[in-house]
């Protein structure tokens, strides 16, 4: 099974953000794989440098909505990297429609996720 949370906190961060740039990190990756998969250059993002920007100073209740949005996001991105590995496992390829589909979700999800500090 997929998982998405870090094997042992960085020491030299604040728990609650290096879990924070770990998760981020974690779907981030996901996405890369899948873009991948689908035989796509990855895209590139600047998710991590708006976290380290804004996630620090950001208020509780930003903080727990980057929380929820991405522990959405990063549970899609293991059940569809499940999905894949799964098909590939037994030999079959991915459905072209499924991986941009997937890719979609993930994009979106990251979108969602990046505007928290955006504003």
């Amino acid at each position: 099974m997929i998982h998405f949370i870090p094997e042992s906190p960085s020491s030299e961060l604040p728990a609650p953000y290096a879990e924070a740039v770990a998760r981020l990190a974690s779907i981030r990756q996901a996405l890369a794989c899948v873009e991948q998969v689908a035989g796509k250059d990855v895209s590139p993002r600047d998710s991590e440098a708006r976290l380290a920007l804004g996630f620090p100073g950001a208020s509780p209740p930003v903080q727990r909505c980057f929380d929820a949005r991405s522990a959405k996001v990063a549970s899609a991105a293991a059940a569809g990297l499940e999905a894949i590995a799964c098909q590939q496992d037994q030999g079959v390829a991915p459905h072209p429609a499924a991986l941009d589909q997937l890719e979609r979700d993930l994009a979106a999800g990251l979108d969602s996720i990046d505007i928290l500090f955006s504003l």
